[in-house]
């Protein structure tokens, strides 16, 4: 993947995860060649869409889910890979803290150690 031009946008999605970073270059390349715009401004509006989209994705914190006895586990982790060694069956997908905790837990949840 390329580094984009503008030190500012390099730094966020340098805090990116793998999904959402693809997810930036792919609206960033759509961006340049159907509105035709220079690289650096394409890619200023696909972070931002992303943003958009998914606000928590600078928090460096992943919402994971994970079936466990035919019931949802929902984990928040700074180390998703380490949930995947844990569990082995994490879900796969961006999931937004926000919407997770008002969808699932009707707009507020608990968190506990485990």
């Amino acid at each position: 993947m390329n580094t984009p031009m503008n030190a500012l946008v390099s730094d966020m999605v340098n805090l990116l995860d793998e999904s959402l970073r693809e997810d930036f270059e792919e609206r960033a390349g759509i961006i340049e060649f159907d509105a035709e715009l220079p690289r650096d401004h394409a890619e200023c509006l696909a972070l931002l869409d992303v943003l958009h989209r998914h606000p928590s994705a600078l928090f460096g914190v992943t919402v994971l889910r994970v079936a466990l006895d035919g019931s949802d586990l929902w984990i928040l982790a700074t180390n998703p890979a380490l949930t995947h060694q844990q569990f082995g069956n994490v879900e796969s997908g961006v999931f937004d803290l926000k919407d997770v905790i008002n969808q699932q837990f009707n707009g507020s949840a608990v968190l506990k150690a485990i």
